[in-house]
């Protein structure tokens, strides 16, 4: 949880949720994208039973979580805070 919440704190746009998709927008930098990468691999693995999914524009990177709203809730995440810029 420590690695996501400074992840956030750097690089997170904004956010939003429904009750069964979670969708995170990140500034998109080298660093951001291979650290994105990284931690949705871990999760993958670990909490398969929701889809995990990173979409790449120009200029920002989208995690997209879909599952059921009691999958969703399993995973304990919370829209994170967009940084100030």
């Amino acid at each position: 949880m420590a690695k996501w919440r400074a992840f956030d704190a750097e690089y997170s746009l904004d956010s939003e949720r429904t009750d069964t998709q979670l969708t995170i927008r990140y500034e998109k930098t080298s660093d951001s994208t291979a650290r994105l990468h990284a931690l949705v691999a871990g999760e993958s693995s670990c909490c398969s039973f929701v889809d995990w999914n990173i979409v790449e524009s120009d200029d920002a990177l989208c995690l997209i979580v879909t599952g059921t709203e009691e999958e969703l809730a399993a995973l304990n995440v919370t829209k994170p805070q967009p940084r100030s810029l």
